[in-house]
Formats: structure tokens, C-alpha cells, sequence
């Protein structure tokens, strides 16, 4: 089971590299899947999906900084993101960033991760943010190519540094900062 999922794995993003597909797929999208904040039944859909062992008690913990969204196909969640506040004491981490941008596999390529992420950068710019920060491993190259398509450019934050290098050691994969700057708009 586990081989023939790694194969339908790797014709599905074959497939996702062609054109038409993402074209097409891009109509579909943009006449059927809806984002919004998340309600706190979302944020239950979201942790049951993306850590299914996990406490569900602790997700409906309302954090004042952090705003959630979703993008819905019919009520099916297929999408996430996230807007985090970190005031100055949650140094090396300040200011706004956008964090765990998830979009199912069969949903990538299409749209979907673009507008959660654009929803970030509005609400950031709405709340006068001047920067939005992310951070993403070096070896995500479709995302880093959807970020900078955004205006995103590698940035580093020197006291983020060490932290970044002692977490990947273990996995072998290396997180990096990515920064917008956010400009009002008239």
C-alpha cells in the first residue's frame, strides 16, 4: 500500500507540473473553494488533519495573537495558514509572521496556498505591519518559488541564526527567513 501511494504520489505532482492542468484547475478553484478565518470548528478539522494524536483541548485556546485561516472545497478543508504577533519578548521572533502554510497535496499548484498566504499579507498590511516574516526549508522549492512570486526575499535575522542551524543538524534539512516589506496601500 505504502508503494503504490508513493507512486500515485509522484504521477500526481508530475502531473501538476503541466500547464493545462494548473490552468484549468486554477478555474475550478477560483469558482469553488472559499477562505476565511477559521472557526474554532475549523481549527478542530485542521489538528484532527494535521496532528491526528494530538490534544484537541489545546486548539480551541484562544490566542489573541494569532489569527487562523482556511480554504474550504464544499466543507472539506484544504487548505491553512497562519498570521502570528510576536510582541518584543518573544525575541528572536518579532513582529508579524505568516506560519504553517498546508495545502493538501491534491490542492497544490492551484491557487490555494497563494491566496491563504495573500490573506496574511492583507490582514498584516491592514493592521499596519511593515514586514511580514516566514520561515521555510531551503529545499521547498515550490513554495520559496510561491513566496518570492509574492514579494518575498531571503532575509536573515542574526539572532534567529543559531536556532536555525542547531534544528537542522538532526534532519539534515535547514530552515530560512523570508521577508516582505509590507507598503501601504492608498
Amino acid at each position: 500500500m505504502g508503494k503504490l501511494r508513493r507512486s500515485a504520489g509522484t504521477v500526481l505532482r508530475l502531473v501538476q507540473g503541466f500547464i493545462l492542468y494548473r490552468r484549468i484547475g486554477r478555474c475550478l478553484v477560483a469558482r469553488s473553494v472559499t477562505y476565511r478565518e477559521a472557526s474554532d470548528a475549523d481549527k478542530l478539522a485542521v489538528h484532527r488533519w494535521l496532528n491526528p494524536k494530538g490534544d484537541p483541548a489545546r486548539v480551541l485556546h484562544r490566542n489573541p495573537n494569532v489569527t487562523d485561516w482556511v480554504a474550504d472545497y464544499h466543507g472539506q478543508l484544504v487548505g491553512f495558514v497562519q498570521l502570528v504577533r510576536h510582541p518584543p519578548e518573544h525575541s528572536p521572533y518579532i513582529g508579524y509572521w505568516s506560519f504553517g502554510l498546508y495545502v493538501k497535496s491534491l490542492w497544490q499548484r492551484l491557487g490555494v496556498g497563494q491566496a491563504l498566504t495573500q490573506a496574511v499579507i492583507e490582514r498584516a498590511r491592514a493592521e499596519g505591519a511593515q514586514t511580514l516574516d516566514l520561515l521555510v526549508f531551503n529545499d521547498n522549492f515550490r513554495a520559496i518559488q510561491l513566496y518570492r512570486k509574492l514579494g518575498f526575499e531571503m532575509h536573515i535575522i542574526q539572532e534567529l541564526e543559531p536556532q536555525l542551524v542547531r534544528e537542522s543538524t538532526p534532519s539534515g534539512r535547514r530552515r530560512v527567513t523570508m521577508r516582505k516589506r509590507l507598503e501601504k496601500q492608498e
